[in-house]
């Protein structure tokens, strides 16, 4: 209606419930030539920008120890990818009892869109699929779903997605040629995580590469900091020595030649109209100030959608989850 009405939409996760009905609200916006975007407030915070510009860049090749990895350029420092993530570990499990009572609140209704699949898993397969441009080739899922005469929705979830990474058409990815250096015949990545409502995990998400692993610190849907490991070479090499890197964001300085690096990104002060009226009660909602900010950016462009959030990615995400509940319902 607000697409119809001549207003650009900014629409809270998910997106929608069924894969179809996302996509035609991307092609109307399309048609209409008015913006729509998924809040995937994640993707906008600098952690997960820089995390996201340490992972393999397009034309990369020779994993094996990194050595033809290129060198990009962002905002003049020199950014050394970590060559293609080949393991991706996520969580974002809370203790449901902590946001409201079992059954009746809104987290768990499945009337209303309710479980922790639609509520929380969206974080994780975002977080996921960040590094791979094409949809898994295979999506396993296993979950709770509370055998009472309650209608809920999962109160718990786990996925293992698999990706092949053998294209080369201009995308994150490495060549298959490079990544069978280690011998290991094929070219996929694996990536799991859980969600749900049972008690409150570490909530970190983890990518690994040959050439070392950056972990995005906790609250990982909401991070303020990040750390990057390179691999030195050799089982256990992980580390040779550590620093602290406070840049402010924009990289790891060519001239630090440290194995081990944590850049942190403050939040945004919070206002005394914000405070008088009660505050924030989620962590680092002052967050969300990254995103409307590249709403606003966007907008005054002319864009239609989101680059950090595309209209493919928001899709699949909708798709993943919708196969993941036909399994665990099945």
């Amino acid at each position: 209606m607000a697409l119809l009405s001549g207003k650009h939409v900014l629409v809270e996760k998910p997106m929608t419930m069924k894969a179809e009905d996302a996509r035609y609200l991307y092609d109307l916006s399309i048609r209409l030539n008015l913006f729509v975007g998924e809040g995937m407030w994640t993707r906008f915070f600098p952690a997960v920008e820089w995390t996201r510009c340490h992972l393999v860049e397009e034309g990369s090749v020779g994993v094996g120890g990194e050595a033809n990895i290129p060198i990009v350029e962002v905002e003049g420092n020199a950014v050394v990818p970590i060559g293609q993530v080949r393991v991706v570990q996520a969580d974002f499990s809370i203790d449901g009892a902590d946001v409201g009572p079992y059954p009746s609140d809104s987290l768990y209704a499945a009337e209303s869109g309710g479980g922790s699949a639609w509520c929380v898993m969206p974080y994780v397969v975002a977080a996921a699929t960040m590094p791979f441009d094409s949809y898994p080739d295979r999506i396993a899922a296993n979950g709770i779903i509370p055998e009472d005469d309650n209608d809920v929705g999962d109160v718990a979830m786990g996925m293992t997605l698999t990706f092949i990474n053998n294209t080369n058409t201009g995308s994150k990815k490495s060549s298959s040629a490079s990544n069978n250096t280690n011998g290991i015949p094929g070219d996929k990545s694996i990536a799991s995580g859980v969600c749900g409502y049972l008690a409150e995990s570490s909530e970190i998400t983890t990518y690994a590469a040959r050439g070392g692993r950056i972990t995005v610190a906790a609250p990982a849907h909401c991070p303020t900091s990040a750390k990057i490991v390179r691999k030195s070479g050799g089982r256990g090499n992980g580390a040779t020595s550590k620093t602290t890197s406070s840049d402010g964001g924009t990289g790891i300085s060519p001239s630090n030649s440290s194995n081990v690096a944590t850049v942190e990104f403050p939040l945004p002060a919070s206002t005394s109209e914000i405070e008088e009226s009660g505050g924030m009660k989620m962590p680092n909602s002052m967050g969300f100030i990254y995103e409307a900010e590249a709403v606003r950016r966007l907008v005054d462009a002319g864009q239609i959608s989101f680059p950090q959030w595309t209209p493919e990615e928001s899709v699949g995400c909708v798709q993943i989850i919708e196969e993941m509940l036909k399994q665990i319902k099945a």
